[in-house]
């Protein structure tokens, strides 16, 4: 069993466990007995995941609704859907809602926890890669709108996270490279998170077995995802500063996801193509080295991350949706770019003739 604790500070100071293991969900009740104990649970999931591991889940006291999988339904309608459901089930403050499923579950979940009747506990019990290592881990609730991902929501923490590793074995391979986008993220950028595993060689020499998932690896790998973001959310929840740089990848890679209406790329596809703009970038104004830049296209190039085509992509449709990014800062679009082995900083004076090259 592994284990990382997420330790909030501020006036919302929060401590909550993150467990990592095979066959969690099927002991799920005792962990929920122990870190949440609700008088009733509302677990929200998917018709997929649900038919591959929903009898599995088996929790005291609990209803459960499926919402439809995808992005594109992360937004007001499935939001106000949940809502409905746990009002027509007269749930209250004592409640809880249990995330089962991936990113877009998670996200929706824990907004609607943050907003029922003001606030009712919640629990995440990731059931994908990516979920596992990022979105489960660090409180960040949001639902996309017609202006861009993520842009209505809030911070709100879970009690408890529940990432079976078990559940990894029922993904295809296109939504195993998507939580390895992340993974790979997160080994270009641990030193600024104030940590050093060595991730980035974990990855290049276990490659073969971290793709075969071996969950040797597997487990080890989430783990040192979830501590390095723990580390940076224990010291910034609300994205103030550090938080920002979880972001590597994103700016690029939320607008891929805009303009293509959610409906072409995963998110860790277009993840994997911000990682190599922000590298493009960086080259370009001098902040890596050429050895540095070479050694990191090689890793993202052993994970095959084998982008969709996108025909009607053009460097003015990226740049005009990079425009509505979160970290957009008066006026301002902000990159986290690489500077070293392991660290990035955050810029907001990227010359727009420098993006359009490197963009085209």
């Amino acid at each position: 069993m592994k284990e990382v604790n997420v330790n909030i500070n501020g006036a919302d100071a929060s401590t909550y466990p993150i467990f990592i293991e095979e066959k969690l969900i099927e002991t799920a009740d005792e962990y929920l007995k122990k870190y949440c104990n609700a008088s009733k649970y509302l677990i929200i999931t998917n018709e997929k995941i649900n038919s591959l591991w929903g009898e599995k889940l088996k929790v005291q006291n609990s209803e459960k609704f499926i919402i439809p999988d995808g992005e594109t339904y992360k937004n007001f309608e499935t939001l106000i859907s949940i809502l409905d459901k746990a009002s027509e089930l007269k749930m209250d403050r004592k409640s809880a809602f249990i995330a089962f499923g991936g990113g877009v579950i998670g996200d929706i979940t824990g907004f609607a926890a943050s907003i029922y009747r003001r606030g009712v506990d919640f629990v995440q019990i990731p059931t994908t890669l990516l979920a596992q290592v990022d979105s489960s881990v660090g409180g960040k609730t949001a639902v996309n709108n017609s202006y861009g991902k993520n842009l209505i929501g809030s911070f709100y923490q879970p009690k408890i996270v529940l990432a079976d590793t078990n559940t990894l074995a029922t993904l295809d391979e296109r939504q195993i490279k998507t939580g390895f986008a992340e993974v790979v993220k997160y080994s270009f950028i641990e030193k600024s998170c104030g940590k050093n595993f060595n991730l980035f060689n974990f990855l290049y020499d276990n490659i073969s077995e971290i793709k075969k998932l071996n969950l040797n690896y597997i487990n080890e790998v989430v783990e040192i995802c979830c501590k390095l973001k723990a580390s940076v959310v224990n010291k910034d929840e609300r994205e103030n500063g550090l938080r920002a740089i979880l972001n590597l990848g994103h700016t690029y890679g939320h607008a891929l996801e805009k303009i293509s209406n959610y409906e072409i790329f995963t998110h860790g596809e277009a993840v994997a193509a911000g990682l190599q703009v922000c590298f493009d970038l960086s080259l370009a104004l001098g902040l890596i080295s050429d050895d540095y830049y070479d050694k990191a296209a090689e890793l993202i190039n052993l994970f095959e991350f084998n982008l969709p085509e996108h025909p009607y992509y053009t460097p003015e449709k990226i740049a005009e949706a990079m425009k509505f990014d979160k970290k957009v800062q008066n006026g301002k679009v902000r990159f986290v770019l690489p500077t070293g082995t392991g660290e990035v900083n955050i810029f907001d004076n990227i010359d727009k003739d420098l993006l359009f090259k490197i963009l085209k």
